[in-house]
């Protein structure tokens, strides 16, 4: 994979999220792009990384998370995303092969895995602005909620233009989306974010 790839993966994700019905010839979506579509992950690692340190600055800053040690904050944010997007996929496969869409789950696969990217990259301006001292914690977060809409709505679009699902599967494709993300973290936070040993 070279920085072409990258960018046009990204650009391609970002069209889609824009409605841009030129928007698939951006993505590789050869056997080859198919599984390389999956190092999207290993670079947004270090944007999730930089997320959760950002956050867990924020927290210690209000006192939220005062008695949460780094390393199990990080992992409860970081786990949560590579549970999340190994499960979700996984869980895709025959939720597209029910809907009679198998035909076009490669490329579902690889939008989605530049999407996370992109977002990945998006939530973090905020947090950046705020680690730089632009912007207080509370305008920060503030500043995420339309990204969480541009989350949505690229979920959605590829679901249906991609994937090719009708608009009441997609919403639904959608929801399970949202709630898995919820409860891996509702689940991880449980377990993992107990008391910093004093």
């Amino acid at each position: 994979m070279n920085a072409s790839e990258i960018l046009h993966g990204v650009t391609g994700a970002w069209r889609i999220a824009m409605r841009d019905p030129d928007a698939a010839r951006h993505f590789n979506l050869s056997d080859a792009g198919f599984f390389r579509s999956f190092l999207a992950l290993a670079f947004a690692l270090p944007i999730i990384f930089f997320t959760t340190t950002s956050l867990w600055r924020m927290g210690q800053s209000i006192d939220a998370l005062a008695d949460v040690s780094f390393s199990a904050f990080a992992m409860t944010q970081i786990g949560g995303e590579l549970f999340y997007w190994a499960i979700y996929l996984l869980a895709m496969v025959p939720v597209a092969r029910h809907l009679k869409l198998g035909a076009s789950f490669g490329a579902y696969v690889v939008t989605f895995n530049w999407g996370v990217l992109m977002t990945s990259s998006l939530m973090a301006v905020p947090l950046l602005l705020y680690s730089v001292g632009l912007f207080n914690g509370q305008v920060a977060v503030m500043l995420t909620l339309p990204i969480f809409g541009l989350v949505a709505w690229y979920r959605w679009q590829i679901a249906r233009v991609v994937l090719g699902a009708t608009p009441s599967a997609a919403i639904a494709i959608l929801v399970f989306d949202f709630v898995l993300g919820a409860v891996l973290d509702q689940g991880l936070g449980r377990l993992l974010l107990t008391p910093a040993a004093g």
